[in-house]
């Protein structure tokens, strides 16, 4: 038997349509010492029922709640968790059967890290790619700057988590609350990463993080939020800053690909308010501001076109 316990928490809400494949997934580790723990989060369709099938197993226990989020779900996941280590799944993710085994590993052999992640497997409907991220050790910073960490990936010990409080319940960080608690481990911890994809991400239409408005407020919240942790010094404060404006200059790619240019242009002018000598910011936010959507839609396609033809 492995010496180290670990507590998988499956959120759920309304994952009737995908919460067995996740489920049968976890199940399929080849790491032993283990427990499942399901949090139905107010679920009002036949979730349930699809999951009662595992409550037999020794290893699996649900607990139902009255609806309040994925991040208030996870921490009745930790409240639960007997195990030493506990990591995350969401209802519509998928494990790799070797994945406890290997991180699980790396906690055994690093005492000092606090927190073991993965690459991850994309799955866009069918279009497969592989993100390999290497940050280790030290990572405020690198978690500031980009959220390289999926929550299918990540694990963390126990102790740590509810020493940092678990995650921020407001509704007003959905969508980033995994990075918030990253980031908050990341003040206190060292973190580990196993340099394979051992979980899959599958995108689709309910893919909350496929909304970009909400998911530029709620990434400025966090940010904003971690940037008023007391005892922060100039310099991590400093990066704060630079993360705030890395926020801005994603999200504006992100709405211009959308042909969203009022917030396209919104982002660039924010950002440039941040780096006044990026005079080249505020032109783009004027230009976008004047242009109509029909043209650049129009221009987009034509270089499309062009593209193709001379590929």
């Amino acid at each position: 038997m492995n010496q180290l316990k670990a507590s998988i928490i499956v959120a759920m809400y309304n994952g009737e349509a995908t919460v067995e494949k996740t489920l049968n997934s976890i199940l399929a580790q080849a790491y032993e010492n283990y427990e499942i723990i399901i949090v139905d989060d107010g679920s009002t369709d036949s979730s349930k029922h699809v999951v009662e099938k595992y409550l037999d197993s020794p290893k699996v226990r649900y607990v139902f709640k009255e609806n309040g989020g994925v991040a208030a779900a996870r921490n009745v996941g930790i409240e639960y968790a007997e195990g030493d280590i506990v990591g995350f799944c969401d209802q519509d993710d998928l494990w790799k059967p070797n994945k406890l085994e290997k991180q699980m590993e790396a906690f055994e052999q690093h005492p000092d890290v606090g927190v073991v992640y993965s690459w991850i497997e994309v799955d866009r409907n069918g279009d497969f790619s592989i993100s390999k991220p290497r940050f280790e050790g030290e990572c405020f910073k690198a978690l500031l700057m980009q959220n390289f960490i999926s929550c299918c990936t990540g694990m963390a010990r126990r102790n740590l988590l509810l020493e940092i409080g678990g995650f921020d319940e407001s509704r007003e960080l959905h969508g980033v609350d995994d990075r918030h608690v990253w980031l908050r481990l990341a003040r206190i911890t060292r973190f580990g990463v196993v340099s394979e994809p051992l979980a899959t991400y599958v995108i689709h239409g309910a893919n909350y993080s496929l909304n970009e408005a909400k998911m530029l407020t709620a990434d400025l919240i966090c940010i904003s939020k971690i940037s008023s942790i007391s005892g922060l010094t100039e310099q991590e404060r400093a990066w704060c800053k630079e993360a705030k404006y890395r926020v801005y200059r994603h999200y504006a790619s992100n709405f211009f690909y959308i042909n969203e240019l009022k917030e396209c242009s919104s982002c660039y002018s924010n950002a440039w308010m941040l780096k006044r000598y990026r005079i080249d910011l505020l032109i783009t936010s004027l230009i976008l501001k004047v242009t109509p959507r029909s043209l650049l839609v129009s221009i987009k396609k034509m270089r499309k076109r062009i593209k193709g033809e001379v590929a």
